[in-house]
C-alpha cells in the first residue's frame, strides 16, 4: 500500500512539474524580449507623441524578429538602466551603452553594433576646438553615461554637472548654467540642427562602441550576437545607419 502511495505521489509530482514547464514555455514572457532603454537620446531612442522611435529601437525590433520574438521596451532614466538589468527587471538593455572595463565587471555585452565619437556642444559665440579648451569650463553631461566616465578619467571631475538626460543638459547650456555639454557625435549634430544658436565639435574618436547589455550568463547573448551578425551581413544595420544617423530625423 505504501509503495502504491509513493508511486502515486511521484506520478502526481511529475505531472505537476510538466504542467508548470508547459505553461512557462507557452507564457507571453517566452515570446518577448524586454529591453530597458532611455528615450532621451535622439536619434538612437526618443519619443514622439508617446511612441518610441530611433536607431536602437528599430535595431532591437529587428533582433527580436530574427529570434522569433517581439521586442518590448521599459523606458527609464539612463542611470537606472544597469541597476534594473542587474536586478532582473529586464532581459537586456539597449540605449547607446558603451562597453567599458568597469561595466564588464558586472555585465556581459553583445558584439558592438555601432561606433561613434565624443563631441562637445557649445554656443556658437563660445566655440571649442579641442579637448584642452575644456579646462575651467562647467561641463554638462548625462548622469551615469560614458561621457561622465570619460570626463573623470581625463581630469575634469571637478567641472562635471551631471543631469538626468541630455535634453536637460542642453537646456542648461542654453540657460548659461553650463558652458558646454559632452555627448556623442551623432547626437551633437542632432541637437545643433534643432538649436540654431548651438554648434558642436568632435574632440575624440571613441575607442569602444555601443552594444546590448545583459546579466552575466544570460542565454540571450549568443542568440543576439548571431542576429547582429546576420543583420550586418544582410546590410540591415547599414540601412538603419543611413536612415537615422546620416541626416535629419525621419
Amino acid at each position: 500500500m505504501k509503495n502504491k502511495l509513493t508511486v502515486f505521489l511521484i506520478g502526481g509530482l511529475l505531472l505537476l512539474i510538466a504542467t508548470i514547464l508547459v505553461g512557462y514555455e507557452q507564457s507571453p514572457q517566452g515570446k518577448t524580449i524586454k529591453f530597458a532603454t532611455s528615450a532621451e537620446y535622439p536619434p538612437f531612442e526618443y519619443k514622439v507623441n508617446g511612441v518610441l522611435h530611433g536607431f536602437d529601437i528599430e535595431l532591437a525590433q529587428l533582433i527580436a524578429k530574427e529570434l522569433g520574438k517581439e521586442a518590448v521596451f521599459e523606458d527609464m532614466q539612463f542611470s537606472t538602466i544597469l541597476p534594473a538589468l542587474q536586478n532582473g527587471h529586464v532581459d537586456a538593455a539597449i540605449a547607446t551603452i558603451t562597453v567599458t572595463p568597469e561595466r564588464k565587471q558586472h555585465f556581459v555585452f553583445s558584439d558592438t553594433y555601432h561606433f561613434d565619437s565624443i563631441a562637445v556642444v557649445f554656443k556658437e559665440s563660445q566655440a571649442i576646438k579641442n579637448k584642452t579648451e575644456l579646462t575651467g569650463k562647467k561641463i554638462g553631461c548625462q548622469l551615469g553615461s560614458v561621457m561622465e566616465i570619460w570626463l573623470k578619467n581625463n581630469g575634469y571631475a571637478t567641472q562635471i554637472i551631471a543631469v538626468d538626460n541630455n535634453n536637460l543638459a542642453i537646456e542648461a547650456l542654453k540657460a548659461g548654467h553650463v558652458d558646454v555639454v559632452l555627448m556623442d557625435g551623432v547626437q551633437g549634430q542632432t541637437f545643433s540642427q534643432k538649436n540654431k544658436q548651438l554648434s558642436y565639435q568632435i574632440i575624440e574618436k571613441a575607442e569602444s562602441g555601443y552594444a546590448v547589455a545583459f546579466q552575466k550568463h544570460s542565454p540571450l547573448v549568443a542568440q543576439i550576437n548571431q542576429a547582429i551578425d546576420k543583420l550586418h551581413q544582410e546590410g540591415a544595420i547599414a540601412k538603419l545607419e543611413e536612415k537615422w544617423l546620416k541626416g535629419d530625423l525621419p
